[in-house]
């Protein structure tokens, strides 16, 4: 169940305050331990929708992947019950959060989100967030803003997990951004990674152009390494990445079903600013 987020005991909050209560639990357990939880949260249910969840994460502090308490995030039990519910509006906005050291101010509206309540079979409740189809989208906009120099940070924080779960771990990943057209980027990034016993130094860029129908066309792409094993394991990956040159990329065609953007916007200056409108 590592999809569910733990949310206490069963039975579900009956009301807005007993939800409130449990998510700041949660952002607590997500929170490094000694770090005081300054978050603001509205609350407000309909039987099992969620009328509304407001979050105002400003000062949260998105702990590492070994200094969060996974016991209170994530359910040991095995689901026994389930109840559909529907999050109606949720706004989370922070100004700013820290994820892995960096400064990130986010702005985030989203609308009909579907989940589900579950229990399972040692009293716990769980909350496992439905994935949107072409019946259920998602709608709302998303406006994520990262000092350039701690792009690298917030990038490496947010993909934490994923390389945990693949043994690979990352000492150091700087990443750079120019604007190098009206709708192009140059993208370039600096990494240390390791898996088991084998270390290298990994660089690599490529150049990103965004068309008006969210087609995006690579070119330019460089990867690689001063270990020559790494050099040679980065060959096989090297020949499937240059397939993508030159050729547009469909983004539009290419997201889950039930993400649908409308917009996509990125500014580049002290900051880099994503914004995003979900219809």
């Amino acid at each position: 169940m590592a999809e569910s987020i733990l949310l206490g005991h069963a039975p579900r909050p009956t009301s807005g305050s007993q939800l409130e209560k449990r998510i700041r639990t949660l952002v607590v357990a997500a929170e490094p331990a000694g770090v005081a939880c300054t978050s603001i949260i509205d609350a407000e249910l309909d039987g099992p929708d969620v009328k509304h969840l407001h979050l105002d994460l400003t000062d949260f502090h998105l702990a590492d992947e070994h200094d969060r308490d996974r016991a209170r995030l994530e359910p040991q039990g095995a689901p026994v019950s389930s109840e559909d519910g529907v999050l109606r509006e949720l706004r989370v906005k922070a100004d700013p959060m820290q994820i892995s050291g960096a400064t990130v101010r986010l702005d985030a509206h989203l609308m009909d989100v579907s989940f589900r309540w579950i229990e399972t079979d040692n009293g716990e409740l769980a909350v496992d967030l439905t994935p949107p189809d072409d019946q259920h989208p998602l709608h709302g906009s998303v406006r994520v803003a990262v000092p350039k120099d701690q792009l690298g940070k917030a990038v490496l924080g947010l993909a934490e997990s994923a390389l945990f779960e693949r043994g690979i771990t990352v000492s150091r990943f700087d990443l750079d951004v120019e604007e190098s057209g009206p709708q192009s980027l140059r993208v370039t990034f600096d990494a240390k990674v390791r898996k088991g016993l084998l270390g290298a130094h990994v660089t690599g860029g490529a150049n990103a152009e965004i068309d008006d129908r969210m087609g995006l066309t690579l070119s330019g792409i460089e990867i690689e390494s001063g270990n020559p094993l790494v050099a040679a394991m980065l060959n096989a990956v090297r020949g499937k990445v240059a397939r993508y040159e030159g050729r547009r990329i469909d983004l539009a065609s290419e997201l889950p079903p039930g993400i649908r953007v409308a917009d996509v916007n990125v500014e580049v200056g002290s900051e880099v600013t994503i914004e995003a409108r979900l219809v």
